[in-house]
């Protein structure tokens, strides 16, 4: 019986460490694209400062990407 614990208890910790490594890679992700996006617009586009077009404009652009990656991702 011990051994099932231990070995049940040693799945569910190496559960968490996968959930906070995908957890920790996701938050990174998100972080760069969101910082990428914002490069972008500025060197790319016809802004020159954080306006509320520019944060809608970056919004729509940041879920176009999110929905582009998915969309590759599944081909």
């Amino acid at each position: 019986m011990a051994y099932n614990q231990d070995n049940t208890m040693s799945k569910v910790t190496e559960q968490k460490i996968i959930n906070k490594i995908v957890d920790e890679v996701i938050d990174t992700l998100v972080d760069n694209m969101e910082e990428l996006a914002t490069d972008y617009m500025y060197e790319i586009g016809e802004y020159d400062e954080s306006t509320e077009k520019f944060v809608k404009d970056h919004e729509k652009i940041c879920d176009q990407v999110i929905t582009e990656l998915y969309n590759r991702i599944k081909k």
